[in-house]
This record gives C-alpha cells, structure tokens and sequence, in this order.
C-alpha cells in the first residue's frame, strides 16, 4: 500500500521544523514541506474576519495528514482542515494558541500543561535521535579527530528567557578544567549559532589547552551528529529545549548547566529531566558510565498516533 500524504507547515524555525520532519519519518509518510508566513497578535485573533482562505498557495489534491508546530501554523491548519471540510488528519505539536478540538492530535511536552482528551505528552521536544537511532551511528568508524575518548559540551546562547553572563561562562570554565584532570579526557566544545561571539571567544581565551576543542556551526571536520553519538557523556547548557532534549535522547550520561531562568516553563521542564533521572545538574565532576534510562517521546507518540489513525505501521 502507497504511502500516506501529508503537509508539513513551517514557521521556518529550524526547532519547529526539525520536530515535525522527524515525526513524519518516524511516521513513514511522505510529506512536502510548506514555509507559512508568521501572524502577528491583531491578525492571529482576527484570522476569521481576514478570511485566510484566500491564500492561494493552499491548492489541492490535499493530503491525507497535516502536522503544525508553532503558534502562526495553528491557524493556518485549522483553515485547511475547515476547507477540506475535516478530511484531513491533523497533528499539531506544541500548545496549540487556538482550541484543542482543532486538531486530531496534539503532542505537548508536560511543562505546557496542556490537557484534552486528543493531547499526547511528552517529556520534551520531538526528535528522531534515540538510543537505536545512536548505536546505528556507532556502528560506523568515527572520524580519526574522534578516535580518542571524549565528552560533548553543546553551549546554546541568550533567549528571550536565559542569559549567559560572564559568571556562568566563568563557572563553566572552572567545571570543564575539573572534569579534564580528574578523567584524563578530550573535550569538545560545540558552539552554535545562537551563541554570541564575544562568549565564545571568552572560552577560547580560557580554555586553551589541547585537550579543549571548539567547533563551530557547519564544521567539515566533526559533525553535531557525531559529536553526540560517540561522546562518552554529555554537558549541555539549559536554554534549549530541543538541545537538552536531544542530549537527553542518545543514552549517553547527560549533565545540565542551569541557566537561570524566569520562566516557569522552562524550570519545570528541567527540573522533571532531572526528577527522573534523565539528566543531572553540572557539578564539579561527571560519571561516564552509560545511563540506564533513556529519554525516547518520538516512538510512543508514534504508535498512540498509528492507533487514532486505524492504520498499522506498515500501511502508513
């Protein structure tokens, strides 16, 4: 049987995007990719009045299933599903800024404290890394630059929630030379694009022993994928949801740097990782021993979905 359609809706937020890509692989639909302009506030409560129907870039045959993530997406999946008058399967990850019944399937991660009898939670973010999808990778060589023994530190960057000052970087500093002496281990340092240039070049300036390597985004030599999958434990810092969640996911022994934060989403989020032992708050020293519990939402959404849909795995 031919597989299933379906319209991925994105906001182009490389974080939303990535949450709904690996839930249709994880789905095994095939879906075409649909870059959705952002509503603001006044229009978003206005959707109705501005009738947008009238988006032209909607034009049939529709698919069988429509999978949002993002405040601006919601509406425009509840446009097409009112214009295929419901014929469509509808997922929406996240909370949704709109009503519930809306949608099919709503798959929220705990710390949105979203309830309804259509809503799937979850621990955290959507993504296709778990600890099958890692060992697959550790069958392969890993790259001669990751040959020898090594731990991953994943450095996010400010957000409307966190703020790296200098007394964080300074407390990372200090953690990471601890770490070093006391396992006698290569560290490598990821920086991604959120992180602002002037921190990066403050751990630089202070971690400058061969046993410290900084990648930056895109690097040829050693791949975000790779830098995870072969680590033998991995720090991350706080601010990203779909960063912590990932590290969370691979099996690996994961430590948090906690950034404080205001928000009580983003506390309680970290906090249950924590509470189950998912992850352990950074200290002066880590364990490198392979953690019995792994973080794995993406399969049991998968199959509480598979189930709503009346379809088996193989027919999707």
């Amino acid at each position: 049987m031919s597989k299933k359609s379906c319209w991925i809706l994105s906001d182009n937020l490389i974080g939303h995007e990535k949450q709904s890509v690996s839930l249709a692989e994880k789905l095994n639909i095939n879906y075409k990719l649909i870059k959705i302009k952002k509503i603001n506030f006044f229009k978003r409560n206005l959707s109705t009045f501005l009738n947008l129907q009238k988006k032209n870039f909607f034009k049939p045959p529709y698919p069988k299933i429509i999978i949002s993530c993002g405040k601006s997406t919601a509406y425009y999946s509840r446009m097409i599903k009112q214009k295929t008058k419901n014929k469509i399967f509808s997922i929406f990850i996240q909370k949704p800024p709109i009503n519930l019944n809306n949608f099919d399937v709503v798959v929220s991660p705990k710390h949105d404290k979203c309830k309804g009898l259509n809503v799937i939670e979850t621990e955290g973010a959507l993504t296709k890394i778990n600890s099958k999808y890692i060992k697959n990778i550790n069958k392969k060589k890993p790259p001669k630059i990751l040959k020898e023994k090594f731990i991953s530190v994943l450095i996010g960057g400010d957000s409307r929630h966190h703020k790296i000052t200098k007394s964080i970087l300074d407390k990372i500093i200090k953690n990471l030379k601890l770490i070093q002496e006391e396992e006698k281990i290569k560290i490598f340092i990821l920086i991604s694009r959120r992180t602002k240039k002037k921190d990066y070049l403050y751990l630089k300036k202070n971690l400058i022993s061969k046993n410290f390597n900084f990648v930056l985004p895109n690097s040829k030599k050693v791949s975000y994928l790779n830098a995870i999958s072969f680590a033998k434990a991995i720090i991350v810092t706080s601010d990203s949801v779909s960063m912590v969640t990932e590290a969370c996911s691979t099996g690996k022994p994961t430590y948090i740097i906690d950034i404080p934060t205001k928000s009580k989403r983003f506390s309680l989020f970290i906090k249950n990782l924590i509470h189950l032992k998912l992850a352990y708050y950074l200290k002066n020293s880590i364990s490198l021993k392979t953690k019995k519990k792994t973080l794995n939402d993406i399969d049991r959404v998968v199959e509480k979905i598979k189930k709503k849909l009346k379809f088996n795995y193989e027919n999707l």
